[in-house]
Order: C-alpha cells, then sequence, then structure tokens
C-alpha cells in the first residue's frame, strides 16, 4: 500500500479544490438572458419571485387545488400574461439551474 507524504495530500486537495472554483467561476458569469416582462410589475417584488417563486406557485396550487381558493392576480394564467414565452423566460432559468418543474404536464404554456 502506498502512503501519501503530508506535501503530496496537501497538493492533491488544493488542486481538487481549485478545480471545484474554477468550474464555479465559469458558471457563475454565464447566467442566462431573460425576455422582459411586458407588464409594469410583478405581484411581488423581482429578487422576490427570484428566490421564491417555485414555493410561491406550489403553495397557490395547494390552495387552489385542496381548498377551491381562487385568486386571478396569482394565477399561472396572470404569469403567462406578462410572461409570454415559456421557452424564452422560464425554460432558460431552468434549464441553467437544472430543474424540471412539473407545472407544465398540466397547464398549457407555450
Amino acid at each position: 500500500m502506498v502512503w501519501l507524504r503530508p506535501v503530496q495530500m496537501l497538493l492533491i486537495f488544493s488542486i481538487l479544490v481549485g478545480m471545484i472554483g474554477f468550474t464555479g467561476f465559469l458558471h457563475a458569469g454565464s447566467a442566462p438572458e431573460l425576455e422582459k416582462a411586458k407588464g409594469e410589475n410583478c405581484i411581488r417584488p423581482t429578487e422576490w419571485m427570484r428566490r421564491n417563486h417555485m414555493d410561491y406557485l406550489l403553495h397557490q396550487r395547494e390552495l387552489t387545488v385542496r381548498e377551491g381558493v381562487r385568486v386571478p392576480e396569482e394565477s399561472l394564467r396572470n404569469c403567462k400574461s406578462c410572461h409570454t414565452s415559456r421557452a424564452r423566460f422560464c425554460d432558460r432559468c431552468h434549464t441553467y439551474v437544472g430543474v424540471a418543474p412539473d407545472c407544465f404536464q398540466c397547464h398549457n404554456y407555450p
């Protein structure tokens, strides 16, 4: 069995950490460019929606499907009125972060 010296272990560790950091650096600068929304403003601030829309949509789905609460201003139809292209808006971010939402299995959003 081959034992590595502490200097060799440190070198290998440094190389691995550097590789991980470098790939993160490359990926960080390539954020997707999204189509500008047609409306004046969203129902929530932009930064809030970027961070929380997935939880918000799940919560709205539960309210609508399970409890029958429908709020037109907070429906997916309202989102589609400003974000007119799923491919140029939703799909660009979802592809970038590597997620596949199941919203569009039921909802038609061209």
